[in-house]
């Protein structure tokens, strides 16, 4: 790898499972689109996709989204297919199928941009948060955090411009933010610098039993490890209300039964992952130009449990992991 490291990284997960319908156009539509307006506005930036629990006997979705984009080289589009046997040890609940967060954390480790995004496969950039990444005016130390703005599900994204995204009759719903955490939706738009994602260890890996809620954790990590949350004061957008919208009622009276895992979880206790946090001793090895295989490895497994990564701390006191 030769390129100089850019100034922004884009960090997102998926696997080639069509989740929540047209899961394959919807990421490439909102890629397309976001790298036309970075690259429009000289933002130096790479597409980190970390594919998670690949589906056997389907084609990888890494080697989809390279063979979809031949103008992105192996500096600008990097992909890593985790091995599956990954899930099974790091899962202790059998309903979860797949382990958001702790797939984002293998991209957050593998990064090299000086700020970092974490972020969903369907989420367009907004003409103000590109304006702001532009200005080079970010500030490290500090989280910022985006509304979504959810477009009606039926809207027409053949052609995704401007035009559709700032059009508020085309909206279903807006996410509104609010201090001090932020913490509404907000795993679509996590932005922070690569040294202050690393001194927290990325997202809660102690926890293992569900996946919602994780982002919000995050925030109030964040928070108590002196790492201030600002809303960068533009949105992002989202067509539809998302999977969960669509299917949270069934599950309304067996939370135990959702395939997020129960949303009931004490999302209000601080955690500090081990050094082996997002698999950052597996064994790696090259597929092909920017995509790379994370080999399965007991030894890049963090213990199933351990009541000393449990961290009371309330906001603003120090609950900051050291460097690793």
């Amino acid at each position: 790898m030769n390129a100089a490291p850019p100034f922004l990284s884009i960090v997102v997960t998926g696997r080639n499972d069509d989740f929540g319908g047209d899961f394959n156009g919807r990421f490439f539509r909102s890629l397309r689109f976001n790298h036309e307006k970075l690259s429009e506005a000289g933002i130096s930036h790479e597409f980190i996709l970390v594919e998670w629990r690949p589906i056997q006997n389907a084609p990888y979705l890494s080697t989809l989204v390279t063979a979809a984009f031949p103008n992105l080289d192996a500096d600008q589009l990097r992909c890593f297919i985790v091995d599956p046997a990954y899930h099974d040890a790091l899962s202790l609940n059998p309903r979860l199928q797949f382990q958001e967060f702790i797939a984002k954390n293998v991209g957050i480790r593998r990064a090299r941009g000086s700020f970092l995004l974490t972020t969903n496969t369907d989420i367009f950039l907004s003409r103000g948060v590109i304006a702001r990444l532009a200005s080079r005016s970010l500030e490290r130390g500090i989280l910022y955090r985006a509304a979504r703005h959810d477009l009606k599900s039926y809207s027409d994204v053949t052609r995704v411009d401007w035009e559709l995204l700032e059009d508020d009759r085309n909206y279903d719903a807006v996410n509104v933010i609010q201090p001090p955490l932020f913490t509404n939706a907000s795993g679509d738009f996590l932005l922070l610098d690569q040294d202050s994602y690393h001194r927290l260890r990325g997202f809660n890996e102690v926890y293992r039993v569900a996946k919602i809620h994780i982002d919000g954790n995050f925030c109030l990590k964040a928070s108590a490890s002196q790492v201030p949350l600002l809303d960068i004061g533009h949105p992002v957008y989202h067509v539809g209300r998302g999977t969960f919208h669509a299917q949270a009622g069934q599950y309304r009276n067996r939370p135990g039964d959702a395939p997020w895992g129960d949303r009931r979880w004490k999302s209000d206790v601080i955690y500090l992952n081990g050094p082996e946090w997002g698999l950052g001793i597996a064994p790696e090895r090259s597929i092909s130009a920017g995509v790379t295989a994370i080999d399965f490895n007991w030894n890049a497994v963090g213990p199933m449990v351990d009541l000393r990564r449990v961290v009371h701390a309330r906001a603003g006191e120090s609950g900051m992991a050291p460097t690793a």
